[in-house]
């Protein structure tokens, strides 16, 4: 099976074979045992029967982790295979773990299952953008795409799981409703600065979505433009249902992160009020689709020149005027604050694609041509700046450790956008 096996790669039992086997074997065709191939067994994985060893780990996952019991041992003896509860279905947010700790082929992911060799993957280090728990991740890459997110493992945080739902962050990466310019790197920053003027700024609005070093360069930006301090966005944007393992009913990866630097969340009828004090002016906004609730997207409706920094085509994008598109966090380096208040880095695994800017470049362009020219491109100096700016002590955020730093709030200067 090995050839047409999409474990082929990444399978212990395949490494021992190869390592120890007897390539003769003394097994005849006529003796295979057949059992059930290919069998969906729920909405993400196929169990293939032939190929199980019955080594019960995907069973006691089930039973000692998520606690659902879906999965078990039938029959008994020779007879033995394992198979879903009568009338269940493996259907629970941590499934795609069950194929992860398979040793052989028998259970395999229906989003990946023949889409690449393994062996054609190259593996950067990552963290889980889907929610507040900053699950270390794997993002798999090849040819300029990402083709899977897989756990990585740190004690301190997801151990060595992640749910469902955060496997699935790469396909917004490759979405056909990326932002992106017909104008060059050049063109696009200096035509950025004729929406950017010094006191025509009346609002700025950032978003949990972003990294710690953009919130910090953006805020920086507003300074120079004399704008109000940036606000985070909305209170109940980006919620949903969260559970007692790991997913968090908070769907952004960085809201600490607002916190740390000062910038206040709002409902969303402030927020629309806030916008509708300074339609006359420029409102800008950063990352977010805050337009999607009804009352702000009235509001930025009435606004004489509204501007968009982000990602993807959205309501706040369709009622701008000007869009500078940004990469996704696949194609930059950063820091997020999960909800431990643990600062971890995460790292470039893509290029951003023809007229998409890097955020923190992008911002670090338009500080130097405002005025700031000593401010730095590299990454690491960058951080360590933020890290005096936020004065933090005896924590150098330009060389975390791997499993990153708890920093507790208190010992955080707000504001640390310079204001």
């Amino acid at each position: 099976d090995c050839p047409i096996c999409d474990q082929a790669g990444e399978c212990g039992l395949q490494d021992q074979y190869m390592k120890y086997g007897l390539y003769e074997s003394e097994v005849e065709k006529a003796d295979k045992v057949h059992k059930c191939k290919a069998q969906v067994i729920g909405p993400e994985v196929i169990l293939d029967q032939e190929r199980c060893v019955l080594c019960s780990r995907c069973v006691r996952f089930v039973y000692e982790v998520t606690g659902t019991r879906e999965l078990g041992i039938f029959q008994r003896g020779d007879r033995a295979e394992i198979g879903v509860a009568p009338g269940r279905q493996l259907d629970n947010n941590y499934s795609l773990n069950t194929v992860d700790i398979c040793p052989v082929g028998a259970l395999t992911s229906r989003d990946f299952r023949f889409r690449q060799r393994v062996w054609r993957l190259k593996g950067t280090r990552s963290i889980c953008p889907g929610c507040a728990t900053g699950c270390n991740v794997r993002l798999d890459h090849n040819a300029g795409r990402l083709w899977r997110v897989k756990p990585r493992r740190n004690d301190e945080v997801n151990r060595e799981w992640m749910c469902d739902l955060g496997r699935k962050t790469y396909k917004i990466v490759q979405a056909e409703t990326r932002l992106k310019s017909p104008l060059t790197r050049d063109a696009l920053r200096q035509r950025a600065l004729e929406w950017f003027r010094p006191g025509e700024v009346g609002l700025a609005v950032a978003s949990p979505h972003v990294s710690l070093e953009e919130m910090y360069l953006f805020a920086r930006v507003m300074e120079r433009l004399g704008a109000p301090a940036p606000l985070g966005g909305l209170t109940d944007a980006d919620r949903g249902e969260g559970d007692d393992l790991l997913l968090s009913g908070d769907r952004t990866p960085n809201r600490a992160g607002l916190r740390w630097l000062g910038l206040t969340e709002l409902p969303a009828a402030e927020l629309a009020a806030r916008i509708d004090a300074a339609r006359e002016k420029t409102i800008v906004i950063y990352g977010g689709d805050p337009a999607a609730d009804p009352a702000v997207a009235k509001a930025l409706a009435t606004c004489r020149r509204v501007v968009y920094a982000g990602t993807h085509e959205n309501e706040t994008s369709r009622a701008a005027a000007f869009t500078v598109p940004t990469s996704t966090w696949a194609e930059k380096e950063g820091l997020f604050v999960n909800r431990q208040g643990r600062v971890q880095a995460f790292w470039t695994a893509l290029a951003a694609p023809e007229g998409v800017e890097e955020d923190a470049s992008f911002w670090v362009s338009l500080l130097r041509r405002l005025g700031e020219p000593e401010e730095p491109l590299e990454v690491v100096e960058r951080r360590r700046r933020l890290g005096r700016a936020l004065g933090l002590e005896g924590i150098d955020l330009g060389r975390l450790p791997a499993t990153g730093a708890v920093i507790d709030p208190a010992t955080v200067t707000a504001g640390g956008g310079g204001r």
